[in-house]
């Protein structure tokens, strides 16, 4: 028997991607702001900074444990559209919506408006501009990503390309020049300010800068050998990036004082550079830092907007006929990307971007954790389907998977109940739009039989 298709598709996708691609994706995917915006905030969190490098390297485990485990699903299920079928094969179309709801609603805007955020503190530390006019810089960036999409989806590839390539000049300068020249202490290092979050809340600060190892696993089916490639893909891809967030950190370490680092906030990789090379020569790092960030917000817009797209060619969303028009001049979903991005400064004008790259991660780890669970349910239903990649040491890892992703939503709930508690209702609110929206569906919301069976059989 066959690995579960799109019945929509009339022949299997190409297996042309290897290990050297699947890990681009990975690194490519992963690395960018929260490399040099959330050491300031995980060091906060945490209290000092041996707590701080536990909190990466937990955040690193985390993030391999958990993709291991979703990669059993992307084999499962090789189709586009990643956790959004994993979900909907699983537990159903409404639970499935609820995800893309929370895309659009929550997740999307929260991680654009966080990584706006970056920009503007860089660029005003840059150019020696109050904070207040950040709200403009901000503004001019995502004006700036709109503009670029909407002249084409192939001017919007150069961006996030060039984007790609340049994001790796400030992160080789930082580590190599950090530890040569630096001579700071790094172990042991208290940030001098009261600890008035969980050492959770600290790992849930480093899953943003993991965030976007859950792509890999949703292109298994068109590697050449998933069974191979996607554990070499997901351990050396997440271990690379593990080792370069905390040499990252241990940089900082030892050319800024951990209390500096926290006050200094956003601007501490800024003012490392200067340290480093020079008023010039950190300025020029700092532009290569705005270039990373520019390059993840551009990419988040030109993923997620398509989300929303899909959405709305499903009828899923209010106004389905506005959000799913094609811009004739760009052939992009240009009304889609308007939507996001409005909600996306939205957002920016609420809230601080920590706070903001805390939301998006913990509205996204309540569907991980689905996921997680949809392991143990797949084995159930598809027990008799031949599988190229099984999740290794199962039960273990996903277990490990579960119980990590609990542990840091609860960490959440207790650093930000209130963040924690709206986020929730936000997701919630897709429920009454899902009915109002499937009304004259003939066919209900509910689970079909087999589903139900299974999940009441593991409940």
């Amino acid at each position: 028997m066959k690995s579960v298709e799109d019945p929509s598709q009339g022949k299997e996708m190409h297996k042309d991607l290897g290990l050297i691609a699947a890990l681009s994706l990975v690194v490519g995917m992963v690395l960018g702001a929260g490399a040099f915006m959330k050491p300031p905030a995980v060091l906060a969190m945490a209290g000092d900074s041996t707590s701080a490098l536990t909190a990466w390297v937990i955040g690193g485990l985390l993030s391999m444990a958990a993709g291991l485990t979703l990669c059993e699903l992307g084999v499962l299920f090789p189709r586009t559209g990643g956790v959004y079928i994993y979900l909907e094969e699983l537990f159903g179309p409404k639970t499935a919506f609820l995800y893309g709801w929370m895309i659009m609603m929550l997740y999307g805007p929260a991680a654009i408006g966080a990584l706006a955020g970056y920009f503007s503190s860089v660029f005003c530390t840059l150019f020696g501009l109050e904070p207040q006019y950040g709200v403009v810089v901000s503004a001019g960036v995502m004006a700036f990503v709109i503009f670029v999409n909407s002249i084409g989806v192939r001017e919007a590839g150069w961006l996030q390309t060039g984007a790609t390539f340049c994001k790796l000049i400030p992160v080789f300068l930082l580590v190599v020049f950090g530890l040569w020249k630096g001579h700071g202490q790094v172990l042991g290092m208290s940030s001098d300010i009261p600890i008035a979050a969980p050492f959770s809340a600290a790992v849930l600060a480093t899953l943003f800068a993991y965030d976007g190892w859950a792509q890999v696993a949703s292109v298994a089916g068109e590697m050449k050998n998933p069974g191979k490639i996607l554990p070499q893909a997901i351990i050396g891809g997440v271990t690379f990036l593990s080792v370069v967030y905390i040499i990252i950190n241990i940089a900082l370490l030892k050319v800024l004082p951990a209390d500096q680092i926290v006050s200094l906030g956003h601007a501490a990789s800024e003012i490392a550079a200067q340290k480093l090379f020079g008023l010039i020569g950190g300025n020029l790092v700092s532009v290569g830092i705005m270039v990373a960030i520019l390059g993840g917000l551009n990419g988040y817009a030109m993923t997620l907007s398509r989300t929303i797209f899909v959405m709305a060619e499903r009828g899923h969303i209010p106004g389905a006929g506005l959000w799913k028009r094609i811009d004739l001049d760009s052939k992009s979903p240009l009304n889609a990307l308007l939507l996001l991005m409005g909600f996306s400064y939205l957002y920016y004008r609420l809230l601080d971007a920590d706070r903001l790259s805390d939301i998006a991660m913990f509205s996204i780890w309540i569907f991980y954790l689905l996921t997680f669970i949809g392991v143990f349910i797949a084995r159930r239903m598809y027990a008799d389907m031949p599988r190229s990649y099984k999740v290794p040491l199962y039960p273990i890892i996903p277990l490990i998977a579960i119980g990590g992703a609990i542990y840091v939503l609860f960490g959440m709930i207790t650093a930000q109940f209130a963040n924690g508690i709206a986020a929730i209702a936000m997701i919630l609110i897709g429920l009454p739009v899902y009915y109002y929206m499937n009304r004259h569906s003939k066919t209900g919301p509910t689970l079909p039989f087999l589903r139900k069976k299974y999940v009441i059989a593991l409940c």
